[in-house]
């Protein structure tokens, strides 16, 4: 007889009487994942939508509504849910592993009744509480204590106490630091809206300075927050003071800084967080800056509506860029491994590309297209021209690359293109803004046939040929399998983790405007590819279905769909 295998028992005891997941758990898990998602979706649109009533003001003052708690809490746990699970995600399989099991067990019936009656509690103290004149504080303080009540039951929904308890033992540290990154965050962001005092005299006389080296008649009104050249005046409201952008850049060193930190030197890092605080700051007083030169001598347009988001955007993602570049770069900031001495490598035996060339062969389309996106948002309302720049910023990238992407584009289905079609006639059957004129057509009729001509045509290249594939390789190609395992080219295209389904979903999803739709789509592109073990089917899908709305806006002048 052969000795037993030792059983290894994860950190604080994950292996328990259940053993390891088996198909049966793995089912339950996925069963409750998805009634807890439609339980929220659908409890979110009924809060919104059906019953649109504001609760009436309360006797006391707004620092002492029980109802901001609550609000305030909610929203940072919503906020350190997805940071939780970046800084866990190296032991994501030890947490599925726990989740599966814990949802093995009976109970979730009972959580369902709790939430439903919560729910239907919470809507009916809603519509009472909506019917009086004025709230006592005790009033207020019941509806708060339902709200969370509800928030907490859907969690039971999600799994069932015993792998809330057990996550605690798990990952408090990880736990901690997501629930320490939202807090920041989210206070934060109230600076960012109400907390205007303290830097508002710093960056409106930085920004007046800026414009001082090049403007001879710059002016400033510090009393009222105003700043201007020549006829074009603007008011620095309190989320332009720089507090949005520098919180936005503490959440992603810490998060950055906790993953990697194996690849970082501590405490030298440390010293990214000033530097990174101090340039955002100031990118922020310059932008302003340019705002203002951009609005005095181009268009308040292109000011206003344009360029001052897309810079703001593009300030952060050049920080955070930079910082991950210096970190990775710079020997005071990346501890440097002993060199190991040098061994001969034969040419035959050398990979022809690396995980981070391939990487960039999957993700460089896409970086095109979000890049070229952001520097024509720059320029609204007036950048129908520049979605040129996509054309060409996609197709550079594709063509560069293009050895690597012949074999991944063919061997696509009918199937594909028909399921692909059905997509997008249900896109155009549930536009909701099929009845609300577009300022895209009068624009294209104001054009020269020529013109207007040449525009649909290199929408239709962008939309049909370019796009697809980009975002295909992005989100198929690459996330859904590097969810999967870290050396994502080693995955089959046909391997499916629900995780990594939901997650490349929803984050497709999340980059259009209508992203529910655009989930739902995304979900239906993975499963092709899953079905056929190929990203060709969902890049013909994804295809056909921009095929269907782009021929369909173009025949009927439903230009809302573009």
């Amino acid at each position: 007889m052969f000795p037993s295998k030792p059983t290894s028992i994860g950190r604080a005891g994950l292996a328990d009487d259940l053993g390891a997941p088996t198909r049966v758990t793995r089912w339950a898990s996925f069963r409750r994942a998805w009634i807890f998602a439609a339980l929220a979706i659908s409890e979110i649109i009924l809060a919104t939508f059906l019953f649109d009533f504001d609760l009436p003001r309360p006797a006391f003052t707004y620092w002492q509504n029980p109802i901001v708690y609550a609000s305030a809490l909610a929203k940072m746990l919503v906020l350190a849910f997805p940071l939780f699970l970046m800084v866990v995600w190296p032991r994501r399989q030890e947490l599925i592993a726990a989740y599966s099991r814990a949802c093995a067990r009976p109970g979730l019936p009972y959580a369902i009744g709790l939430n439903v009656a919560l729910f239907a509690g919470l809507l009916l103290s809603k519509f009472t509480f909506s019917n009086m004149a004025e709230l006592s504080l005790s009033a207020v303080t019941f509806y708060a204590g339902l709200l969370l009540a509800t928030g907490a039951s859907l969690a039971l929904v999600a799994a069932p106490p015993s792998f809330w308890r057990q996550l605690l033992t798990l990952a408090p540290v990880e736990i901690a630091l997501a629930l320490l990154s939202a807090s920041v965050a989210a206070g934060a962001g109230r600076l960012a809206q109400e907390g205007w005092g303290p830097l508002s005299s710093a960056t409106l006389a930085v920004s007046h300075w800026f414009l001082t080296l090049y403007e001879p008649d710059a002016f400033v009104n510090s009393e009222h927050w105003i700043l201007g050249v020549g006829d074009f005046r603007v008011q620095v409201l309190g989320a332009c003071s720089g507090y949005e952008g520098v919180a936005l850049i503490v959440a992603f060193l810490s998060i950055y800084m906790w993953v990697f930190r194996r690849d970082l030197k501590f405490p030298n890092v440390l010293l990214l967080f000033p530097i990174g605080v101090a340039t955002m700051w100031t990118l922020n007083a310059l932008r302003i800056a340019v705002l203002v030169s951009i609005g005095a001598h181009v268009s308040p347009d292109v000011a206003i509506q344009g360029f001052h988001s897309a810079a703001g955007w593009i300030c952060f993602l050049a920080v955070t860029l930079a910082s991950i570049a210096i970190s990775r770069r710079v020997p005071y900031f990346a501890p440097q491994s002993p060199a190991a001495p040098a061994q001969p490598v034969e040419p035959a035996a050398a990979a022809p590309s690396s995980g981070s060339v391939v990487a960039l062969q999957y993700l460089g389309p896409f970086m095109a297209l979000v890049g070229a996106s952001i520097i024509a948002s720059a320029f609204a309302p007036h950048d129908q021209w520049l979605y040129a720049v996509r054309v060409v910023a996609i197709g550079a990238v594709l063509y560069w690359f293009r050895d690597a992407y012949l074999p991944l584009l063919s061997g696509a289905s009918w199937f594909s293109v028909v399921v692909g079609l059905a997509v997008g006639v249900v896109w155009i059957a549930t536009d909701p803004a099929s009845d609300v004129a577009s300022p895209l057509g009068p624009w294209l009729a104001a054009l020269p046939l020529w013109a207007a001509l040449l525009w649909l045509t290199l929408r239709a290249i962008g939309s049909i040929a370019l796009v697809p594939v980009a975002e295909e390789l992005a989100f198929r190609g690459y996330l859904a399998r590097v969810l999967v395992s870290p050396k994502f080219e080693q995955v089959g295209f046909g391997e499916f983790r629900l995780l990594a389904f939901v997650v490349s979903s929803v984050a497709f999803g999340l980059m259009h405007q209508r992203w529910l739709a655009a989930c739902l789509a995304g979900a239906v592109y993975a499963l092709l590819m899953y079905r056929s073990k190929r990203l060709s089917d969902p890049i013909a899908a994804h295809a056909a279905s921009n095929a269907a709305i782009m021929g369909w806006a173009v025949a009927t002048e439903q230009w809302s769909l573009l």
